[in-house]
C-alpha cells in the first residue's frame, strides 16, 4: 500500500541519505544561515477527522477497506511543496475517510457504482507522486471521500515480443514493469524522476515525460491501448498500431487525471533492452549555445536519447554541491577555463542500443556538439548523473527540514520563444527567490521544455502563502508568454485555473461535457483538471 513512500516526504528511509556539511554550507552561502533541523510531527499526532464512509459501502467491500490512521495519512495527499508542508505539520483533517484496494477491474467497477449511488467522492491513487495537488481530497459537497489504491492491479498480462507490445495492469509501478520486461529482454524506456514509485496508470493519467523521452518518446507515444473504468461504463480501447476510426479517444484518457475514472489496463509499445548505454558530460560556453546545439541535433534527427542541458546557475549548483562527474570543481576548472567554458552550461548526453549503433549515433552527434562549442568532460559525469538522477526529492525533504522553500516549475514553448520565456519566468522567480536554476530536459523539432528549480528561506508560519505568491506570479508569466502551463507534471489542482488560457472556453466546455457523460454524479477526483 502506498508503495513504501514516507507519509511526510519522498521515497523510503533506506534511500534517503543525508546532505554533507559541505552541501549545507553551499546552500547557506546562497540562501543565508539555516534554521536548526526540524522534522515532521509524529504519526499519532496527525489531526484527522473521524472516518465517515457510509456503512453500505464499508460492509459491501469489507475485505478491501482500510480506515486506520496509517492508511488514511499515506493516501491523504501527493508530494508537492504545499502537500508536504501540511503533512509535516500534521494538518490532514480532510484525509480520505477510507482507502479501498480493489484487486481487479470488476472490483473497481463495483466500487465506482457503489460510490456513485452513495454519494462518495473517489480519488484514484497510483504511486502517490503528484506534485500539482492531483491527490488533494476535495469533497466538492460530497459527505465522504475514498482513496482508490490501484496497486493490486499490477500484472504484466501479456508480452507480444513479435509486436513489441505489453499489456499491463494500471497499478503496476514503472520500475516493477521494467524489471519484469528485462527478464525477457525488453524495456519501456520511460524514466520520470518518480520512476521508483510512480504507477503506469498514473503516468498515463498525467501525460508524463521521462528522462529518455527524446529517444523513446513521452508516455503519449507509448500508449496504444487503454481501459478506463468510468462510473457510467467502461471505455475499453484495444491496442491498434494505427487507426482512422474517428477521433482518437485514447488521447482523451491520456491526461484525464482521474476525473473520468481510474485506468485499469494499458497496452504499451516496448523496445528491446539496449545492449549498451553510454552517458557522458559536455560543457558549453553558455546556456544559449547549448540550447542551439540541442535544436540542431533534434531537427536533424540525430539527438541522443537523453539530452539534458543545465543553465549557468544550475551548472554552478552542480559543481558546488558534489562536483560534476564525481570530481570537485577545482579538479576540472583549469581544463574548462583553458577551453573557455568554465562559467558555462553543463549537459548530459546519453545513447542506447547495440555497440555499433551507439558508436555511430554518438560520432554523428559529436560533430554537432563540438561545432557548437561543446567540450567533452567524459563518461564519469554521465555515470554520476545516472547514480543520482532520482535523488533530488530527498534533498528537497532535507532542505525543508532546515526551513527552505524548494519548488519546481516546468513548461515548454517553441525554439523561437524559448529564451523569451526563460527570461520572463526567471525574472519573476528571482523577485521572490534568491536561487533560481533551470534546465532543458526534453527537446522536440519545434521546441523544448524548461524546468525551473527555485529556493528561498521559508517564512515560518506563512509557508503556504509564500508558495502561493511565487506560484501565481510564475504561472501568470508562463501564460502571458503563450507557453504551456505544464509540460509533464499535469494540471491537478494547482494549474486548473490556467487551463482555459491554454485550451479556450470551448475546449473546457468539451471536457466538461465528456465528464458529465462518463461521470454523471461527479464523484471522480473533484476539483482537479477543470477550472472552478
Amino acid at each position: 500500500m502506498a508503495r513504501d513512500m514516507r507519509w511526510w516526504g519522498w521515497g523510503e528511509d533506506a534511500k534517503a541519505g543525508h546532505a554533507s556539511p559541505e552541501v549545507i554550507e553551499w546552500f547557506e552561502g546562497e540562501l543565508g544561515a539555516f534554521d536548526a533541523p526540524s522534522g515532521p510531527v509524529a504519526l499519532d499526532e496527525v489531526r484527522l477527522d473521524p472516518p465517515r464512509l457510509p456503512d453500505a459501502v464499508r460492509s459491501r467491500f469489507a475485505e478491501i477497506v482500510r480506515d486506520d490512521r496509517e492508511a488514511r495519512v499515506l493516501h491523504a495527499r501527493g508530494k508537492s511543496y504545499p502537500d508536504l508542508v501540511r503533512q509535516r505539520e500534521g494538518d490532514l483533517a480532510g484525509a480520505p475517510d477510507a482507502v479501498l484496494t480493489p484487486r481487479d477491474h470488476d472490483e473497481v467497477r463495483a466500487v465506482l457504482e457503489a460510490c456513485a449511488a452513495a454519494g462518495v467522492a473517489v480519488v484514484p491513487f497510483g504511486g502517490g507522486t503528484s506534485v500539482v495537488g492531483g491527490l488533494e481530497p476535495l469533497r466538492d459537497g460530497f459527505a465522504a471521500l475514498i482513496s482508490l489504491d490501484l496497486g493490486a492491479i499490477d500484472a504484466l498480462e501479456t508480452l507480444d515480443e513479435r509486436s513489441q507490445l505489453a499489456v499491463v495492469g494500471g497499478g503496476i509501478r514503472a520500475i516493477e514493469l521494467d524489471e519484469r520486461l528485462a527478464e525477457r529482454g525488453f524495456t519501456l524506456g520511460h524514466f520520470p524522476q518518480s520512476y521508483e514509485h510512480v504507477s503506469i496508470g498514473g503516468c498515463v493519467a498525467t501525460r508524463s515525460a521521462g528522462q529518455a523521452s527524446t529517444g523513446y518518446g513521452r508516455i503519449d507515444d507509448l500508449v496504444v491501448g487503454v481501459r478506463l473504468a468510468a462510473p457510467a461504463g467502461d471505455l475499453d480501447l484495444r491496442a491498434q498500431p494505427a487507426s482512422a476510426a474517428g477521433p482518437e479517444l485514447r488521447r482523451l484518457v491520456i491526461g484525464s487525471e482521474g476525473v473520468l475514472g481510474p485506468i485499469t489496463r494499458v497496452a504499451l509499445r516496448v523496445r528491446p533492452l539496449p545492449e549498451l548505454t553510454r552517458y557522458e558530460g559536455w560543457m558549453f560556453p553558455s546556456f544559449g549555445a547549448g540550447a542551439e546545439v540541442l535544436r540542431r541535433l533534434e531537427q536533424a534527427e540525430i539527438a541522443p536519447d537523453v539530452a539534458r542541458l543545465s543553465d549557468e546557475v544550475e551548472t554552478r549548483m552542480g559543481f558546488g554541491l558534489a562536483g560534476l562527474g564525481g570530481l570537485r570543481a577545482t579538479a576540472l576548472h583549469g581544463y574548462l577555463r583553458a577551453r573557455g567554458v568554465a562559467q558555462g552550461a553543463a549537459a548530459i548526453m546519453g545513447w542506447g542500443g547495440g555497440e555499433d549503433t551507439v558508436r555511430s549515433r554518438r560520432e554523428t552527434a559529436v560533430e554537432v556538439l563540438r561545432d557548437g562549442g561543446g567540450v567533452a568532460i567524459g563518461q564519469q559525469a554521465g555515470r554520476a548523473w545516472v547514480r543520482t538522477r532520482f535523488g533530488g526529492p530527498y534533498l528537497r525533504d532535507e532542505l525543508m527540514d532546515r526551513g527552505v522553500l524548494v519548488e519546481t516549475l516546468e513548461t515548454a514553448t517553441t525554439w523561437t520563444q524559448l529564451f523569451t520565456l526563460y527570461r520572463a519566468v526567471g525574472d519573476v522567480l528571482r523577485a521572490h527567490a534568491p536561487l533560481v536554476a533551470c534546465h532543458i530536459s526534453h527537446v522536440y523539432p519545434t521546441g523544448a521544455s524548461l524546468y525551473f528549480t527555485f529556493m528561498a528561506r521559508a517564512r515560518r508560519g506563512e509557508e503556504l502563502e509564500q508558495w502561493a505568491e511565487v506560484k501565481a506570479a510564475a504561472s501568470d508569466a508562463v501564460v502571458a508568454a503563450g507557453a504551456t502551463i505544464s509540460h509533464h507534471h499535469a494540471v491537478g489542482r494547482d494549474h486548473a485555473r490556467y487551463l482555459t488560457a491554454e485550451i479556450g472556453d470551448t475546449g473546457v466546455a468539451a471536457l466538461r461535457a465528456l465528464k458529465r457523460e462518463l461521470d454523471p454524479a461527479g464523484i471522480m477526483n473533484p476539483g482537479k483538471l477543470l477550472p472552478d
